[in-house]
């Protein structure tokens, strides 16, 4: 996210243009089980990310953001807790004998929250290479920004858990996260004109660390093939880190 700024505009007000621009567009495309806040903050996804530029102020810039990014839309939003039966049995740290647990009632444990989104977009001839087919580095580009929308949604979610918020007068949330690795596998061609279904997860977290992980998929609907699959870990930027 961008640093804090002095000028006029800030990331609030940002927030406040991005939410009110959305307002009169319909949610109900958007399906999934979250709520229809954290759905209308994810209407205009190409919105999210904005950048101070050299005049102080919050704009959509860099690398296909204005143009590629803006065509992506979010069409699903769903979260879930993941959870883990406890063992009924246990192995002795000192015997080596494995005895009955004392309560065979105990309930899961849960082991984090979880968050799926997916996003839509066609492939233009801007994203294809001279074979006129989706270009590797478009691919590797919609993994990047779909995955982060999924740690944008998951960062909204676990606050609201957490402190009960009921808005989100300061969004985009402040993430201070960078790409760590972003491993991409390429599966089949996808030609000018096909829709892609991009499908990112997140890890299963307990509480935002320094630390994530999303796994990511995108599929041809037209074709209804996997087109490429990729993973990435993002990290907490280093407050001391020199630009």
């Amino acid at each position: 996210m961008p640093p804090s700024s002095s000028s006029s505009s800030s990331p609030s007000q940002a927030s406040h243009q991005h939410i009110a621009s959305t307002n009169l567009r319909s949610i109900d495309r958007i399906s999934g089980n979250c709520s229809p806040t954290i759905k209308q903050a994810f209407l205009n996804p190409g919105m999210i990310f904005p950048t101070l530029d050299h005049d102080g102020k919050y704009r959509v810039l860099g690398f296909a953001m204005e143009t590629i990014f803006q065509r992506a839309v979010v069409t699903h939003i769903s979260s879930s807790n993941t959870r883990e039966g406890r063992s009924s049995k246990f192995q002795s740290d000192k015997l080596g004998e494995v005895e009955n647990s004392a309560d065979s009632s105990e309930k899961p444990i849960e082991t984090g929250q979880s968050i799926t989104i997916i996003c839509e977009i066609d492939v233009l001839p801007d994203m294809a290479n001279n074979h006129h087919t989706l270009h590797g580095g478009c691919a590797a580009f919609l993994i990047d920004m779909c995955s982060s929308l999924s740690v944008v949604a998951l960062t909204l979610i676990m606050k609201v858990k957490s402190s009960g918020l009921t808005d989100v007068d300061n969004f985009p949330p402040k993430l201070d996260l960078i790409s760590q690795s972003l491993n991409v596998v390429y599966h089949s061609p996808s030609q000018i004109g096909d829709k892609l279904r991009i499908v990112c997860t997140t890890m299963p977290m307990r509480e935002l660390t320094s630390n994530v992980c999303v796994q990511t998929e995108i599929w041809s609907i037209v074709r209804h093939r996997l087109v490429a699959s990729g993973v990435q870990n993002m990290m907490k930027m280093s407050p001391n880190a020199r630009l």
